[in-house]
Parts: C-alpha cells; sequence; structure tokens
C-alpha cells in the first residue's frame, strides 16, 4: 500500500464515524454538578495506614518525594503569585509545592501566618482520580479537599486552629484500596489501575474588600424539573438574612423536594443541611452555582403524607472567613 492509498484509507474511516453529539459537554456538566450532594457514607476508600513523608525545607516550599512511575503526565497549570477575585479580594501567595498524585504521597510546607484568612489552591492535569486533601499539621484533622482533577484553579478554606506567625500544612493523597468496574451487576468487580495526577498546590493569604460587596441575584429557580413543580421559593443573603430558611405545608401523599442555588465569589462554600419535622435527615451538599447550561439540581426528596403536615427545614453555614464576602441564594420547594 502507498503512503496516498493509506492516507485515502485512513481518510475514508474518519468520514465513517458518526457526528459528535453536541449536546454531550453539557450532559456531562451537569452530572457532574449534581454530583456536589455529599452525604455520610464511605465511598470504599480509606486513609493508608503508613505512606512515604515530604521532608520541610524552607518556608513555602516542600521536597517531593521518590515517584518512579513512569506514565507521561503534561505539567499542571502554574498558580500566580497574587491575582484578585471579582468581588475585589485580594490574594497573596505565600507558599506553594507540586505533587504527582498517584495514592502514595504526602507533602508538608511551612508558611507564615499573619492572622488573615488562608485559602489553599491546586490546579492539575492528567486523567486519574487521586487528589490531595490538606489539613494545618498539630491541628484538628478537618481536611479540605479538591474535585476532580482539573486545569482550573480549584479555591478551598483552609481551617486554622491556633494563632502563631507560622503554620505547617499536610497535602495527604495516600489511599488504600482498589478501585474495580462491572459490566453488570452480576460481574465479578476487575480491578482498575488509576492514573497519576500532577498537581501545582499552593497557599493563599486575601484581604478582604473594605465594604460588604453583595453579588447578583441567583438566576429565577425552574417551575418545572424532571416532573417536579415549582410549588414555593424563597431567597436572601447569606449572613445578612440569618441562618435557616422554612417551609410549613400539608402533604398531599406525593413527594416534596428542595433544592438551591446560589452567587458570589464564596457561593460554593455555602452549605445546606436538612431538617424534617425537627429530625436531621443526616443529608447536606453545598450550594449549587448555575451560570450556563443545565440547571445543576441535587434535590433532597421528602415523603409528604396526604394530610399530614410537614415542616423543613434549611440550615446554612458557609466554610472558613468570609468578612465582607456576603453570599445570595434561592431555595426551592418542589411538590411531585
Amino acid at each position: 500500500m502507498t503512503v496516498q492509498e493509506l492516507r485515502d484509507e485512513l481518510r475514508g474511516r474518519a468520514e465513517a464515524v458518526p457526528p459528535a453529539n453536541p449536546a454531550r459537554a453539557a450532559q456531562v456538566r451537569a452530572r457532574i454538578r449534581r454530583r456536589r450532594l455529599r452525604r455520610s457514607a464511605v465511598a470504599g476508600v480509606a486513609v493508608a495506614a503508613l505512606a512515604s513523608a515530604g521532608f520541610l525545607l524552607l518556608p513555602g516550599t516542600a521536597q517531593r518525594p521518590p515517584d518512579h512511575t513512569a506514565v507521561a503526565v503534561q505539567p499542571p497549570p502554574s498558580l500566580p503569585e497574587s491575582f484578585t477575585a471579582p468581588d475585589g479580594t485580594a490574594y497573596r501567595r505565600v507558599g506553594a509545592t507540586s505533587m504527582r498524585a498517584s495514592g502514595k504521597e504526602r507533602i508538608t510546607i511551612k508558611v507564615p501566618y499573619t492572622g488573615k484568612p488562608l485559602d489553599v489552591a491546586g490546579a492539575c492535569a492528567g486523567e486519574g482520580t487521586h487528589a490531595p486533601r490538606f489539613h494545618v499539621a498539630g491541628g484538628p484533622k478537618q481536611a479540605g479537599f479538591f474535585g476532580r482533577c482539573s486545569r482550573q484553579r480549584q479555591l478551598q478554606p483552609l481551617h486554622v486552629p491556633k494563632s502563631g506567625s507560622a503554620v505547617e500544612i499536610v497535602f495527604d493523597a495516600r489511599t488504600s484500596g482498589t478501585a474495580c468496574t462491572r459490566s453488570n451487576a452480576h460481574a465479578a468487580c476487575v480491578p482498575q489501575q488509576d492514573k497519576p495526577t500532577e498537581w501545582s498546590l499552593a497557599v493563599y493569604e486575601w484581604t478582604p474588600p473594605p465594604q460588604p460587596v453583595v453579588p447578583d441575584r441567583p438566576r429565577d429557580l425552574p417551575s418545572r424539573l424532571d416532573g417536579w413543580k415549582l410549588e414555593e421559593s424563597r431567597s436572601g443573603s447569606w449572613p445578612q438574612d440569618g441562618d435557616s430558611v422554612t417551609f410549613d405545608v400539608t402533604g398531599d401523599g406525593g413527594k416534596l423536594g428542595v433544592d438551591q442555588v446560589c452567587t458570589g465569589d464564596l457561593a460554593g462554600r455555602l452549605r445546606f443541611s436538612l431538617k424534617v419535622n425537627g429530625e436531621d435527615t443526616g443529608s447536606s451538599g453545598d450550594c449549587g452555582v448555575w451560570e450556563d447550561g443545565a440547571f445543576p439540581s441535587a434535590m433532597n426528596e421528602i415523603e409528604a403524607p396526604a394530610g399530614r403536615r410537614v415542616t423543613i427545614t434549611i440550615s446554612l453555614d458557609l466554610r472558613g472567613e468570609h468578612t465582607n464576602r456576603p453570599v445570595r441564594w434561592s431555595v426551592g420547594l418542589y411538590r411531585k
């Protein structure tokens, strides 16, 4: 076969491939957004008892543990020395490191601490699922965590339980157990080798704006949503309008549902927890951010016996510092 014949054959095969589904990207984004509802169930991944440890060097730097994995991964995006958030909050980098997360790494860095709020940033390259958790060394292990690997910068609050001129921050990607997949419900679970991911990591201190910056109001909640009909909605700002919302309704034998959406630079840090008739349901989740595409639904479903009064209380709480950085929210009560 000549080179030209080979090109013609490859071109013919490419043309035979059906066109891509233009709605697929929006569907995938919507599915990912729906995953924001977190429950207390363990997903079968535990922290390993033993792993290699990083060694502290200079403030804001760390030594990477040896990694003999031969898989090439594109370098992750770099994180800037400083930037300004849309609400005017000024961020300044006080420490940085990097990590190849393949389930075995642990790194500690030391950064100066002035008492200002600290956020941890991460940006990632690769196709694996390993992501580092982080916490302040020597304090309660209220670990923060990143989402799936993304080249877009992720910012998460850092809980600093004590005062001092410096803090040590642990980035921990250690895991135990092996992921596996099944072809059907009765098939054996086949172990899957996860791929490593390359992370750029940084710690920023931030200075809030001098005055509260009120974000735009959220988009209107959908009036109908997968068989649900919007019955009532409430809106407000956190923390100005209190830390709870209550709906008091009569059941009709069907189901009630609660969903919410927020705006503001810290919108994704506002958490909602649910009580029904005064009892904690154990259901909570971060507020959805709806800028485009499908509505990021994470509906909480509630049984509504016919003729019975149902009191639904949604409590609001924001992770991390929030000085002069309010969040606007809308909560909808749906019926089905």
